[in-house]
């Protein structure tokens, strides 16, 4: 096992997350291990090798520990026949963890690095706590969940009355904007984000939308690898940036996004108070997306367009909207906010 730092001594304040892949499940991790850290936990943080999560953790404040593994859904024959070798070590390896360091409790917040861990807490018998960020349970911590201490969700879960929902946590840099849109100008500031690992089809086909509007400043987050391509796609100077790090200087700058529908971006747009136009990614495993979108436009606080019919109506629906559509539209976004979720979980697992 890989272990980026050498820990300190470790007693029972040693909490071990496991989060990997995407923001989505990210994020929320970050936002309780900074929490954590504060309150003089010693963290330990499960990854991949090459996951985005090795850019953007602080692993001066935290060790992080490396493991090989993959998802299993919709996977080719090789992959399937090779994961159980792959779970098996992985097991091993978190157990050796937990047994040498004195590790007390785990958290996992879902995806294909959160099963290895979760069953190496049940096994090892620590306490495991599971966070769901989707309106739907995903398959790892469907698996887990008779096993934990505590289910925390972000949604209200059907059929599973056993859950604590305290909504996505969100770290305090976003948690403390104040946001209010005015309609004392000409243009709209509008967001666009492409998710953290960027989205094709938002990226290409979205430019060429806003070509042929004069209402918008936009600044548009594209991804790894994409700015120069996405440059040339706009007539005139935007800020394309391959992935922000200070999101908050941009949710303040904003008036509207236009993004996918995972769980953290929807969190934070409903805690900023930020309308958007949804383009759930249409190959979300059991569609979540589209069921997150859902949630903030039944309330009024958003709008979706689907994938496939991007050519056909968003650019119907960005010439309709203006600044006071926006300013009613957030104020539905913010009331949908939840609980602060860090400290409800913090105080659940301390």
């Amino acid at each position: 096992m890989k272990i980026k730092s050498k820990p300190k001594k470790i007693d029972t304040t040693s909490i071990l997350l496991a989060a990997a892949g995407t923001g989505g499940h990210i994020m929320p991790a970050m936002a309780v291990a900074d929490k954590l850290i504060n309150k003089k936990f010693n963290i330990f943080w499960a990854g991949t090798p090459n996951g985005m999560e090795n850019r953007i953790i602080n692993k001066k404040k935290m060790f992080y520990i490396s493991l090989t593994i993959g998802g299993f859904r919709g996977k080719k024959l090789i992959s399937l026949i090779s994961y159980p070798i792959k779970f098996a070590l992985c097991l091993i390896k978190v157990m050796w963890l937990i047994q040498k360091y004195k590790i007390s409790r785990v958290l996992v917040f879902g995806g294909y690095i959160s099963l290895p861990v979760g069953f190496a807490a049940k096994l090892m018998r620590k306490k495991l706590f599971i966070h769901e960020q989707n309106t739907i349970m995903g398959t790892s911590n469907k698996l887990l969940a008779p096993f934990a201490e505590k289910v925390f969700s972000a949604f209200p879960l059907k059929n599973n009355q056993f859950v604590n929902v305290c909504g996505n946590p969100i770290r305090e840099k976003i948690t403390n904007i104040k946001k209010t849109i005015s309609q004392d100008k000409n243009k709209i500031n509008i967001l666009i984000l492409g998710g953290s690992l960027g989205a094709q089809v938002i990226n290409e086909k979205i430019p060429i939308i806003l070509n042929k509007l004069n209402k918008y400043d936009v600044i548009h987050q594209c991804g790894k690898g994409n700015k120069s391509t996405i440059e040339k796609l706009y007539d005139k100077k935007i800020n394309v940036i391959e992935f922000i790090d200070d999101i908050e200087k941009y949710y303040k700058w904003a008036d509207l996004v236009i993004a996918r529908s995972g769980a953290m971006t929807v969190a934070e747009l409903e805690q900023v108070g930020l309308p958007a136009i949804f383009i759930p990614f249409p190959f979300a495993i059991d569609n979540h997306q589209q069921k997150n979108a859902e949630y903030c436009v039944d309330k009024g606080g958003a709008l979706i367009c689907k994938q496939d019919e991007i050519d056909l109506k968003l650019e119907r629906m960005l010439n309709k909207i203006s600044l006071n559509d926006c300013m009613k539209m957030s104020k539905k976004m913010k009331s949908l906010r939840h609980k602060n979720a860090v400290k409800e979980i913090y105080n659940k697992i301390k």
